[in-house]
């Protein structure tokens, strides 16, 4: 019976010395360095909120454009005279420019130091529209002719090309707007972390 007892303490320190051992261990690997912990979930966080599921605008650009039409009644593709109706509207409206949020790339580099990876700029929008028109010329027949469609006009202001030709006039003030976007958001947490950025 005495042996049993002491087999069963010898046991239970045994197990108490495992026990705690495992705690020891489990402590040592949570406390040991609790900077690493912290600077693993800043840099989870900084990460995060550089990266957006949104398209972010970064600058409004106000613009003003006149275009010209000008259209016939027909007989045979043959332009009939005194049929020609002539408009030129002036289109005014603030165009936003920005980028895809999913696609901005956020990769760390080290020593508290984030590269960013910018996309392409985009024209995401316009509002704000106003339509003038400034000058309308009508033959004396022009009345068979149907009147000009404005919203036609507009497409063509809002074409591909200028929208480009806009984004390219406004390159070096789109990357300062996104560099600055992206630095107040990180500031917000780390204000010691240090971005570099790229550009598409």
């Amino acid at each position: 019976m005495k042996i049993y007892k002491g087999l069963l303490n010898t046991v239970g320190v045994l197990l108490l010395m495992a026990i705690g051992g495992v705690l020891a261990l489990a402590t040592a690997h949570f406390y040991s360095n609790p900077f690493d912990l912290l600077s693993q979930k800043r840099n989870t966080e900084i990460t995060h909120s550089l990266q957006r599921e949104e398209q972010v605008v970064l600058l409004s650009l106000g613009v003003q454009e006149i275009e010209n039409a000008s259209q016939d009644k027909t007989f045979f593709d043959f332009k009939i005279p005194g049929t020609t109706r002539t408009s030129h509207v002036q289109f005014s409206f603030d165009a936003k420019v920005g980028i895809e949020g999913e696609d901005v790339k956020v990769e760390e580099a080290g020593n508290n130091r984030y590269i960013v990876s910018i996309p392409e700029f985009i024209f995401i929008g316009h509002e704000n529209l106003n339509v003038k028109l400034i000058n309308e010329e009508n033959g004396v027949l022009s009345w068979v002719t149907p009147d000009i469609d404005q919203n036609e006009m507009l497409q063509k202001v809002l074409s591909d090309e200028l929208q480009d030709e806009h984004i390219e006039k406004n390159e070096d003030t789109l990357r300062e707007q996104a560099a600055s976007f992206y630095k107040r958001i990180v500031e917000g947490i780390d204000p010691s972390a240090t971005l570099e950025f790229k550009y598409s």
